[in-house]
């Protein structure tokens, strides 16, 4: 059982669905956004899929360019910033406090694996970096969701094209311009704090990876704990890397706790470039495997990509014989009231969520938002899809 919970914007004008990819739990593969959304199931049944579709019944219209899907391992939901969530019939919930938008990329947002808090730098010079305590959420929540000021990062916002991933409790910041190859600055999350100086991933036989934006996603771990590694394909496709870090969260001198070798601690491996050479393409990483899907719907991936915390020599894309078949979005109308509507609530699974909400959740002195709408749906195929959509009333 998988809960679907998003997080969208809200567009005006007719536009073509941007799909992402994401892996449940359990690691079987989801692709959402298309004409109809499906499961493709476990890597092992990639090279003959067969697509299972999900219920699109009471999924508004995707509309949104940036979009992004996290998944909460733990609440085993997955949650999309950057859609369309204006379809009255879902029940719907409020946020306040929200930034102007959810993210100027596709790699914007992270999603906290031990908080279930959702971090953003908008894009906006003025903005900042906010926070959104989803704590339990799979579902609506009573009461409203607020957004949360969580400090000003120590580089400059201006035409940052914000590329963040999360590893051992850090968000990763690929492409802050004027910061060294092979860098990257860092949030630490359980501390509030922006890291002052970038930090050096170099690479294990051969070149470190650009000062360039990009896309980036977390490794899951198999055992539910926090991600370690992550994956970064920079706009230049030179390569697709795959950065470790890794901190002791009681010393951060200590490494004899480490689930990786020490010679892999905040270091980069590398793998071929993607086959699809799409700026816009979205990705996601199960424990070994990585997937891409394009801007036009085609999925490319990798298998055994990692193992045991190692790249795999000799590891090449390949492309799934299924494709998502892009849908247009239409032109759509939201109330921005936030009254609840419709009672067609998932029975969700909670089991093992930490709800606790970090030190980085500190109170905002942002202006509130319009009230967003939270939507809700079952699926047919008694794979229960939670789908909520928190938005800020905010164009992306």
């Amino acid at each position: 059982m998988v809960a679907f919970l998003a997080l969208a914007a809200l567009l005006p004008a007719l536009v073509a669905a941007v799909p992402c990819v994401q892996f449940d739990a359990q690691f079987n593969l989801y692709a959402f956004g298309g004409e109809q959304d499906v499961s493709l199931g476990p890597s092992s049944s990639w090279s003959s899929p067969t697509p299972k579709p999900l219920s699109t019944v009471g999924r508004p219209p995707w509309t949104g360019t940036n979009t992004q899907c996290l998944l909460s391992q733990s609440n085993n939901a997955v949650y999309v910033i950057g859609a369309d969530a204006s379809d009255a019939t879902w029940s719907k919930q409020t946020t306040s406090g929200g930034p102007t938008s959810t993210g100027n990329t596709r790699s914007s947002a992270i999603l906290d694996h031990d908080t279930n808090v959702l971090f953003t730098i908008p894009g906006d010079s003025a903005s900042g970096a906010y926070s959104l305590d989803l704590g339990l959420i799979t579902n609506t929540a009573a009461g409203t969701a607020a957004w949360t000021a969580v400090g000003t990062p120590p580089f400059p916002l201006t035409n940052y094209k914000a590329t963040a991933a999360l590893a051992s409790n850090h968000i990763l910041y690929f492409g802050v311009p004027n910061t060294a190859a092979g860098s990257a600055n860092l949030f630490v999350i359980h501390y509030n704090y922006f890291q002052p100086q970038a930090q050096a991933y170099p690479a294990v036989g051969g070149s470190n990876f650009p000062d360039s934006s990009g896309q980036a996603t977390s490794f899951l771990v198999q055992n539910n704990t926090v991600p370690y590694q992550v994956l970064f394909v920079p706009d230049d496709f030179s390569n697709s890397y795959v950065v470790t870090h890794y901190t002791d969260p009681g010393n951060y001198n200590v490494t004899t706790g480490s689930p990786m070798p020490a010679t892999l601690i905040n270091s980069t491996q590398i793998l071929p470039p993607p086959t699809s050479k799409d700026a816009n393409a979205a990705y996601a990483a199960s424990d070994s495997s990585i997937v891409q899907i394009d801007t036009k719907g085609d999925i490319y991936y990798i298998a055994d990509a990692v193992t045991n915390w190692q790249v795999t020599p000799g590891a090449s894309w390949s492309k799934l014989s299924y494709s998502l078949k892009p849908a247009t979005a239409t032109p759509t109308s939201a109330s921005q009231t936030g009254s609840a509507t419709g009672s067609d609530a998932a029975a969700a699974s909670k089991t093992g969520a930490k709800g606790e909400a970090s030190s980085a959740a500190v109170s905002s002195t942002a202006k509130p938002s319009a009230a967003a709408p939270a939507l809700i749906r079952k699926d047919v195929l008694g794979l229960a899809l939670g789908c909520a959509a928190v938005a800020a009333a905010i164009v992306l």
